[in-house]
C-alpha cells in the first residue's frame, strides 16, 4: 500500500471512529437526566401506594408514597394521599402536617383544603376548620361538601345561624348528602322551629337516613 492510500485509510478509519464518538456523545445528551429519572421513580411508587390504598393497606400505601416523596419533593399528590392515609389509621395530625405540605405546594389544593379542615375538626380545632372550609368554597364555590363540612364545624360550636346558611346553600346546590338535612333539622330544632326540623326530617328519611 503506498504511502498516499495508507495515510487515506488512516483519515478514514478516524473520521469513522470520530463519528462513533460524536454518536455516543449525543446518546449520552438525550437519555434521561437525573430529576427526569427520579421523577419516572416516583410515579411508580405513587402509583404503588394507590393500589395499596384501593385494598386499604394503609402501612404500605404510606411507605410508598413516603418514597414517593423522598425521590420528588414537590410531589403535591403524593402527600396529600399520604395525609389521607395517615387520616384513615387514625393520625390525624400527621394528616394535617402532609395536606399542609400539599397545600404549600398548590396554593389552589382544593382537596387538601377539603380533608385538611375535616382533620382539623376531629381534633376540635373548629376555627381552623372553618377557614379551610371558606378556602374551599373560595375556590370551588358550586361545591356542596364544603358548604356541609362547614355548616356542621358552625353547628359544633353552636352558631346556628351561620350553620343555617350552609345547610341553605349545600341544598340549594343539590347536595345528595342527606345527613344535610338531619343536621339542618337539628339545628331547626334547637332553634326552636319544630315544623321545620320535622319537614328536614322526613326529607332525610325519604333519602333512606334514619337519625
Amino acid at each position: 500500500m503506498t504511502k498516499s492510500l495508507t495515510t487515506l485509510v488512516l483519515c478514514g478509519l478516524l473520521t469513522i471512529i470520530g463519528c462513533a464518538a460524536e454518536t455516543e456523545e449525543e446518546v449520552k445528551i438525550d437519555g434521561p437526566s437525573e430529576e427526569e429519572i427520579a421523577a419516572k421513580k416516583s410515579q411508580d411508587e405513587f402509583k404503588k401506594g394507590l393500589e395499596f390504598t384501593a385494598i386499604e393497606d394503609w402501612d404500605n400505601a404510606i411507605s410508598s408514597y413516603t418514597r414517593s416523596i423522598d425521590l420528588n419533593g414537590q410531589f403535591s399528590k403524593a402527600y396529600f394521599n399520604r395525609g389521607l392515609a395517615y387520616g384513615n389509621q387514625g393520625e390525624f395530625r400527621l394528616a394535617i402536617v402532609d395536606l399542609s405540605a400539599a397545600i404549600e405546594i398548590d396554593p389552589d389544593y382544593f382537596d387538601a383544603y377539603r380533608f385538611r379542615a375535616s382533620a382539623y375538626g376531629t381534633t376540635g380545632m373548629y376555627d381552623e376548620a372553618i377557614v379551610d372550609y371558606g378556602e374551599a368554597i373560595r375556590l370551588r364555590p358550586d361545591e356542596p361538601a364544603a358548604y356541609y363540612g362547614r355548616g356542621l364545624k358552625y353547628s359544633r360550636q353552636g352558631e346556628f345561624d351561620n350553620a343555617v346558611q350552609d345547610f341553605n346553600e349545600a341544598v340549594r346546590l343539590k347536595t345528595t348528602n342527606a345527613r344535610v338535612y338531619v343536621l339542618r333539622g337539628l339545628v331547626f330544632k334547637e332553634q326552636g322551629n319544630r315544623d321545620k326540623a320535622e319537614a328536614d326530617f322526613a326529607i332525610a328519611r325519604s333519602m333512606g337516613l334514619q337519625r
